[in-house]
């Protein structure tokens, strides 16, 4: 019988209870995002994780049903590009069926869905469907995304409103290159009943060439939308990474996810599986703990169990409030490896 007391043994050093994972399918990716994935770095000599390195669905499966004992809730479907990632609606049935996550979501950028597509992962039991969405000026696609494929965004936004009900849209603002187009996607969201959140560009892995001075305070950006709209704070638990408001007189709202002006550390409450199987314990850690060795040499349940508490109950990450105090030359890995 396994030994499991989840309220004594599964917070971490700072009384963080485990309830979420976000999972890496694949580091590819069809786009060059410069804060995740620039093409001067993921070009066509890069070497990507070879295939029998990468998680199966079998043990991403087995993984999940081990953690859902110590709490897990909810997951998020992340990459790379997750749709790239062949028969993902397979994943995402069993998560919700065989082992009973209460909410499951993906992140996509958008490039791949179809009304077929949608229409398949509504029915695998996907709960909600986020759209990186950086921008809406079709110049300014190759200097953020580093494609020059286009996709009929209208159509697409009109896709996840029909299957999922609200469209919910992440936005990261960088100075000079999006931050004149706040308002802009602002009011196209009012129009389709959407969740906008804006996300400062952060310091993430050791390829985007992260400055600082690029980074636009959300302070900045809620007053920017407050010089036309009237908005309402949203109450939001203690575990949420967005500041939520209310655009009064529509069913939008915006959100700000503020990593480098107001961390939100203390609420955490996430891990992150990696492509090849190492549970990350921060979005900015420099190492993981290799989950699928263990699992590949025959692991018991009980043994695993014992590794993860032992991992989340020795957790002290907060690396966003002291970012800019305690400096280290450690290289942080990479977005594209273990998920935003």
């Amino acid at each position: 019988m396994i030994n499991v007391n989840i309220a004594n043994n599964y917070k971490d050093m700072l009384s963080r209870q485990f309830e979420y994972l976000r999972i890496s399918v694949t580091d590819r990716c069809n786009y060059r995002c410069s804060y995740c994935m620039p093409a001067e770095i993921f070009n066509k000599d890069y070497s990507y994780i070879k295939q029998n390195k990468i998680l199966s669905y079998e043990e991403i499966i087995q993984i999940s049903s081990i953690l859902k004992k110590v709490g897990l809730k909810k997951i998020r479907i992340t990459g790379g590009e997750p749709l790239l990632r062949k028969n993902i609606d397979k994943l995402i049935y069993k998560l919700k069926t065989e082992v009973g996550i209460e909410h499951v979501g993906m992140t996509t950028n958008g490039s791949l869905l179809t009304d077929e597509k949608l229409s398949i992962l509504k029915s695998s039991g996907l709960d909600s469907l986020t759209l990186s969405l950086d921008t809406l000026n079709s110049d300014k696609i190759i200097k953020i995304n580093g494609t020059k494929k286009q996709f009929d965004l209208d159509k697409v936004l009109q896709g996840i409103e029909k299957y999922f009900g609200k469209v919910k849209t992440n936005t990261v603002v960088i100075k000079g290159i999006n931050d004149n187009e706040i308002l802009d996607i602002i009011i196209k969201m009012i129009r389709i009943n959407s969740e906008v959140r804006f996300i400062e560009y952060m310091d993430v892995g050791e390829s985007n060439n992260w400055d600082l001075e690029k980074v636009v305070p959300s302070k900045d950006i809620l007053k920017s939308i407050k010089s036309r709209y009237s908005l309402s704070l949203i109450k939001t638990d203690k575990s949420s990474t967005a500041e939520k408001w209310s655009i009064e007189n529509t069913n939008t709202s915006v959100g700000f996810i503020s990593s480098i002006t107001e961390p939100f550390c203390n609420g955490c409450n996430r891990a992150r599986l990696s492509v090849d199987g190492k549970l990350y314990t921060c979005l900015f850690a420099n190492e993981g703990y290799d989950l699928k060795t263990i699992i590949r040499n025959g692991a018991s349940e009980q043994d695993v169990l014992n590794y993860f508490k032992d991992i989340w109950t020795k957790r002290s990450d907060r690396y966003s409030e002291l970012r800019f105090i305690n400096k280290s030359n450690l290289p942080k890995v990479e977005m594209s490896y273990i998920g935003g």
